[in-house]
This record gives structure tokens, sequence and C-alpha cells, in this order.
């Protein structure tokens, strides 16, 4: 099922279907989430499961505008396995629904990453806490476990801070205002950096549900735009 921009007020979707948020240049996608549930939804404010952070999981979907979709086309088992991976991970996340806003910032790296796309956290004597996500690593490793590999991973290509600063605005602002240190979001060094863009997930979605479930799509740089 091929990816579209949202032009209609309403617009009918699976469960699980990948939706895109508009970040501040035109087409390109800054955000994205999977489609909390399924049938006619007002496309101004669509419920879905994502990492704002915190991580939004059923009990508490997150909402976003929808100005891009694509779908997979899951059978009923790929969503069951989506579901359990959500499920898993929101339990882990659990304790951040709770925080105020400044806490958010303050903790922000111990639920978010920009780099990898996923990480686990361990905590000090070593012992798993929980996963960290960006919001395009928390769509593409739900669909790993339905085992539909979107993206090739390791062709990802290397972007700048300034594509990075539109693709991730408020992590951006806690780097350059000092509250939270590049190295806590995994982008040390000067880059590039080969980060996960929400944009390639809809190129990759664009395409027949079997090419999707049979070749993984390797992204370019021009891909972090849809539409």
């Amino acid at each position: 099922m091929p990816s579209d921009r949202v032009a209609a007020a309403t617009l009918t979707l699976n469960r699980f279907d990948v939706v895109g948020q508009d970040g501040a240049e035109s087409t390109f996608i800054a955000h994205a989430g999977l489609a909390e549930s399924a049938g006619s939804q007002n496309a101004a404010r669509i419920p879905v499961l994502d990492m704002g952070p915190p991580l939004h999981g059923h009990s508490a979907p997150g909402h976003i505008k929808a100005d891009v979709v694509g779908s997979a086309a899951l059978t009923d088992d790929e969503a069951n396995k989506i579901k359990t991976f959500v499920d898993r991970h929101a339990n882990e996340h659990a304790a951040f629904a709770q925080v105020n806003a400044r806490q958010l910032v303050q903790r922000a790296p111990e639920m978010y990453c920009v780099l990898p796309h996923a990480s686990p956290l361990l905590e000090d004597d070593g012992r798993y806490a929980r996963t960290r996500f960006s919001c395009a690593g928390f769509v593409v490793e739900a669909y790993n476990k339905a085992r539909i590999r979107l993206l090739d991973l390791n062709g990802l290509p290397p972007v700048g801070m300034s594509i990075i600063a539109v693709a991730y605005p408020q992590q951006t602002r806690l780097i350059t205002n000092g509250r939270v240190s590049a190295d806590a979001f995994g982008l040390g060094g000067r880059g590039p950096w080969k980060v996960l863009l929400c944009g390639y997930l809809f190129h990759a979605l664009n395409r027949d549900a079997n090419m999707i479930r049979r070749e993984s799509y390797t992204p370019t740089l021009d891909n972090r735009h849809f539409g």
C-alpha cells in the first residue's frame, strides 16, 4: 500500500499504520508514530503510539496531526506482534508518564536517543532497565518485531547538525542550551551521523506490500522529505 499525503479533514486508518507530522520545513517529516486504532479519524488529532518523549502506549496514546500516512497492510499476526512490542516497552517506560515537564527535560536521555535509533539503558549494576528510542526508531523496531524490515539501517546516509535540528528540534534545543549533552543523545564527535529520519519510513512504505516484506528500503538523503 503506498504512502500518501493527507489532504482531507478525516481519513481511514488501519491499526498500526504509520502516521507522520511535518516539521518546520515543508514536507520534511519530523515526527512519526503508530495509529492506535482503526477506523475513520480526525486528521488534525490522530491518537498514536509513539516515542514523544515520553513513550505513549495504549493506556495513554499521544496525538499528532496527520500530514502523511503509510501502510503495510498488516496481517492479524503481524499486528499482534506489534501490540506485544508496544505493550512491553510502554510498561518499561510507565514511570515517566507521571513526571512533569521539567523532569521530562532532565530525564530525556533516559528514554530517548537520536543515535542509534534504539539503545538499551542499563542500571548502574548492569541490569537492563528499558530501551530508549527515537520516534522513528520506535516505529522501525515495532515493525521489526513483526518481521517487517522496513529499512536497510546500515545504508542510512550521513547527515549534519543542520538537518538533525529540523528532524529533532526539541533535542537539538536542549543541546544548544546546554541542558543535555550531545553525547547523551548519541551525537558525539563532530559528525556527520547516520541518523534514522522519519521521512525514510514513508518511502519504505511507498511500495507494494509484498516488496515491503521482501526487501528493506535503502533511503537517500532527499527521502527526509515526502510529498
